[in-house]
């Protein structure tokens, strides 16, 4: 079977030849497992609006957009304190609801790593927020309103990507 010129080619020109011996390279055979850091690349990207927990030993801030509904309600975000008691037993302790524009500024310092950030629910909440980086551990520290004490503390180690989470999150309210 004699082969066409190639469509497009000046008159004249020669006709390529084509291998017609097989391939003598064979594919390689990966035998080593896939480092930890590609593991990580193959994470499910996150759902937008899925709400974003960041637990801690005993309690659990769980962050949620909800976005908004035109002619019903305006984009806000809600965090509630979920405190673990046993095995499969919790119980919400505190609830603090930012309106879109609260959220947002809290959100940009949080990924700013601005240091102190105190969160207050500017539309509904029985709870207040501070936020403190270290420089070695992220500290949430949840106050009941109008009382100074400490009801409880979530803290994770610095190589916790609070930047993501805030981006994330501002993601959602659509900025």
């Amino acid at each position: 079977m004699a082969l066409r010129p190639i469509r497009g080619a000046p008159p004249g020109a020669p006709i390529p030849d084509f291998p017609v011996e097989k391939p003598t390279a064979e594919p390689s055979q990966t035998t080593a497992p896939p480092s930890v850091d590609d593991r990580r690349q193959l994470a499910a990207p996150r759902q937008p609006h899925a709400p974003i927990a960041i637990p801690g030993d005993r309690f659990t801030l769980t962050f949620r957009v909800i976005p908004e509904q035109p002619a019903i309600s305006r984009a806000s975000m809600t965090v509630h304190v979920v405190a673990h008691i046993e095995r499969d037993v919790s119980h919400t302790v505190g609830l603090l609801k930012m309106s879109a524009r609260g959220a947002m500024r809290f959100l940009t310092d949080l990924r700013n790593r601005r240091s102190p950030i105190i969160a207050t629910g500017d539309e509904d909440g029985t709870v207040k927020i501070e936020y403190e980086f270290t420089g070695s551990q992220h500290s949430f520290s949840v106050h009941a309103l109008g009382d100074g004490h400490v009801m409880c503390r979530v803290l994770r180690d610095a190589e916790f990507d609070i930047e993501t989470v805030a981006d994330h999150l501002l993601a959602d309210l659509g900025v």
